[in-house]
């Protein structure tokens, strides 16, 4: 009976393991599969202050990212009239996805994924004037 126990804990130990692995190769693959474009369909931001929500802003169509298989990207993102464009690399685990432009690391949190919806969040803490959080949420869409 014992080693029946066992056995059962070393496959359980393997399958989690397996399991962790094969949702970031998922993740990894959904990113740059087809053309590996997706839309940045909303792009909501807020700002708090002291724990109090203080600004927002919330815009559509802002763009898009195409991820590469080589690990790098292409990121153009348009609002308010202003176009900004970032090239980097990027590489992801099963619920973060890092995106390295030089000198700006950022790492993103993955709310929510699927072959065609992609959900990143993003907060930065600061103390410059008060305790400050800004929280990004950007849904992207995949490009067919």
């Amino acid at each position: 009976m014992k080693n029946v126990t066992k056995l059962l804990l070393v496959l359980s130990v393997f399958a989690i393991g397996f399991s962790s692995c094969s949702k970031e190769k998922r993740i990894e693959k959904q990113l740059y599969s087809k053309s590996g474009k997706w839309n940045n369909t909303l792009y909501d931001y807020k700002y708090y202050l002291n724990g109090n929500l203080d600004g927002t802003a919330v815009y559509t169509n802002t763009g898009y990212i195409e991820f590469k298989k080589d690990g790098t990207y292409t990121w153009i993102f348009t609002a308010d009239g202003d176009t900004d464009v970032s090239t980097g690399t990027w590489s992801n685990t099963e619920d973060q996805l890092s995106m390295i432009e030089p000198g700006n690391p950022l790492v993103w949190k993955i709310v929510e994924e699927s072959k065609k919806t992609l959900k990143l969040e993003y907060s930065e803490n600061s103390n410059i004037i008060g305790e400050e959080r800004e929280v990004y949420t950007l849904t992207f869409e995949k490009v067919k």
